[in-house]
């Protein structure tokens, strides 16, 4: 079977496409914010995905969907924004951590999208772990509906450590070595 070298470009192309798809979940780990949002009692957070309001102190990215992975020693934050009283169960790798602090549940909305304000004010929903080496996969469950309001928004913040490709970008990636270790070959022959 042989390849032209323009086929070879395309296919490692595509390879490379698929695998940018495959990091959606891949977070930062150098402490920025990731907004999320998420339903009623018992759904998880997801991507905003242009449905939640932009974040200040600091601006958050809104783009990454759930699960959020990573790999190596971090702390994780998790604090929930806009109205007071939501509350949530924190897992990595379907274990779970423990809950964010219990809120006033006042459905108060003293500090709105500000994350530095939330973080400091009691009122609002807060949690910190301490993670280990490895890799890890975050997913948040709302235990709390803050005033009876059935959705809402919060955000997660891990420091330390290094996003960690999903199982398929690393299949990906041996696959475009592949392809391109055939244009090598394919070259050498012609």
């Amino acid at each position: 079977m042989t390849f032209s070298v323009k086929k070879l470009v395309t296919i490692a192309g595509l390879l490379a496409l698929s695998a940018s798809s495959l990091f959606a979940g891949a977070i930062a780990t150098n402490g920025s914010w990731e907004e999320f949002k998420f339903g009623t009692v018992g759904s998880f957070g997801s991507t905003c995905s242009g449905g939640c309001g932009a974040t200040t102190d600091p601006i958050a990215d809104n783009s990454v969907d759930a699960p959020w992975t990573f790999s190596g020693a971090a702390v994780l934050q998790v604090v929930d924004l806009y109205l007071e009283g939501d509350q949530f169960e924190v897992f990595d790798n379907s274990i779970a951590l423990g809950d964010t602090s219990v809120p006033s549940n006042a459905g108060g909305n003293d500090c709105a999208n500000d994350i530095g304000c939330a973080v400091s004010d009691a009122n609002y929903s807060y949690g910190e772990w301490s993670l280990g080496a490895g890799s890890h996969s975050i997913t948040i469950e709302a235990i709390q509906d803050a005033a009876g309001f059935s959705d809402g928004a919060a955000a997660l913040s891990v420091g330390g450590g290094t996003p960690t490709p999903e199982p398929g970008t690393v299949a990906l990636l041996f696959a475009g070595l592949g392809v391109l270790g055939l244009g090598r070959r394919a070259r050498r022959r012609a």
